[in-house]
């Protein structure tokens, strides 16, 4: 490891908790909250909802479909843009992104009831013809012409498209310019990502989070119809008589250093003890012990993200010292031989909550002893291993069967049934691991 990095590890675990914090802490976000509605007030601005729309996202055609919903539910002013692609410095592995958030969007799709014309990426011309339309169009016209133009873009109908251009449609040149400042505007609120919500301060990334920016609506008294269902309710399979025995594996990617992995752990045990699945854990290296790099304003997003997820989910987040750099060498170092124990998950587990939750150095003698032993493990046997580099291989190797499923971030799960795989990304996608499971199962109602 350099010495910028070793430098930069140390900034991270013992400089940033206070900012960690400051980012996660749930009172401070209610707080500002309300700091931003009596501005809002005071300045007598209407409820504005901002919403980027990304014509070549495949989660932007989900939100498509749903934006006219939203606005007949929610009493706000929904003020669209259209964006080009992300920032480059926002995406990691480019070449695996594309791919994967189409198989993604596809997938969860159904359980939304939308559905996509075709299963390939829109040419260039479809997309440039409607982004010209799009914003030529007035809000109104583009909230109730979104989910046509949006389907006429992903099953490629170029002739229906060029019959929407008239003499009132933006040229090329008008567009673009259009788009740019739209673009300044994303960048102001701190978006980054196509289906991008943001309202007051606050952020809120397609389907996935549209739950958020819903309930906070309806604390503001600004859901039409109370007893109604959300927006971003998806449908969900029922299951019975679940068998006693099957032959499925889940694989669990994690890493030492994720926020979100962080939160996900209680899901996966929750799964493990529903479905008769094994649980095989193959950690990875955090992002930046790749040599990756993330914006500080995506950071921020993903704690403040991470922390309300946890809260939805009531498990505890916050107290943070990061493990990077030497302590998160020293933890991994032990894996395989625990592992080999049959006590890899909890101690992966075990770790996590420390760096998360209590804020406890996990790269001492000590805390790798009382842990270990906790675990009903040999200490001594345990110092056999430690500080030794045969793990590297391993989570090399774990990191490498990943991508090969389009999948680069943690936590990744690889269900593996036979000769049959199904990789997904993300604690947000725990659900479609599971629906997956009771599909194979074949235990639906």
């Amino acid at each position: 490891m350099s010495i910028i990095s070793s430098i930069r590890n140390m900034v991270s675990r013992y400089l940033m908790p206070r900012i960690f914090l400051n980012w996660s802490d749930q009172d401070i976000v209610l707080r500002k909250r309300e700091e931003r509605e009596e501005l809002r007030k005071k300045e007598g601005r209407p409820h504005e909802v901002f919403y980027f729309h990304e014509l070549l996202d495949p989660y932007s055609h989900i939100t498509a479909q749903l934006i006219n919903k939203f606005t007949s539910e929610y009493s706000v002013e929904l003020v669209p843009m259209v964006v080009n692609e992300p920032p480059s410095k926002t995406v990691h592995e480019p070449s695996l992104y594309r791919k994967y958030c189409l198989r993604d969007a596809i997938r969860i799709a159904p359980f939304y009831e939308v559905e996509f014309p075709k299963d390939k990426l829109p040419n260039e011309k479809v997309v440039s013809l409607a982004q010209r339309i799009l914003c030529s169009l007035k809000k109104d016209e583009f909230i109730s012409s979104i989910a046509e133009i949006s389907s006429l873009v992903w099953s490629g109908d170029e002739t229906a498209l060029e019959a929407l251009i008239t003499e009132k449609t933006l040229s090329e040149e008008t567009t673009f310019t259009t788009i740019s400042n739209n673009e300044e505007q994303r960048d102001e609120v701190e978006a980054y990502m196509g289906s991008t919500f943001s309202y007051e301060g606050e952020l809120y990334w397609g389907v996935d989070r549209l739950d958020h920016l819903e309930h906070r609506l309806k604390d503001l008294g600004l859901k039409r119809n109370e007893d109604s269902n959300y927006i971003s309710e998806r449908k969900r399979t029922n299951t019975s008589d679940i068998p006693n025995h099957s032959n499925i594996e889940l694989e669990f990617y994690p890493s030492l250093n994720s926020p979100y992995t962080s939160i996900s752990l209680e899901r996966v045990k929750l799964i493990q003890s529903t479905y008769p699945i094994k649980i095989i854990t193959k950690p990875v290296l955090p992002m930046l012990m790749r040599n990756m790099t993330i914006p500080r304003y995506k950071a921020r997003y993903i704690f403040r993200d991470t922390a309300r997820e946890a809260k939805k989910y009531e498990v505890p987040f916050g107290k943070v010292i990061s493990p990077l750099g030497k302590p998160a060498e020293r933890a991994y170092s032990l894996f395989p031989w625990i592992d080999q124990q049959g006590q890899g998950f909890e101690y992966i587990c075990r770790l996590m909550i420390s760096s998360f939750r209590k804020a406890e150095d996990i790269g001492v003698n000590s805390y790798l002893k009382e842990l270990v032993e906790d675990l009903g493990l040999d200490w001594q046997e345990a110092q056999e291993h430690l500080d030794t580099d045969k793990w590297r291989d391993e989570l090399e190797k774990n990191r490498l069967t990943m991508y090969e499923g389009d999948s680069w971030g943690v936590p990744s799960f690889r269900l593996v049934d036979g000769d049959k795989t199904f990789t997904t990304w993300g604690q947000d996608r725990i659900w479609l691991i599971e629906e997956e499971i009771i599909k194979r199962l074949n235990i639906q109602e």
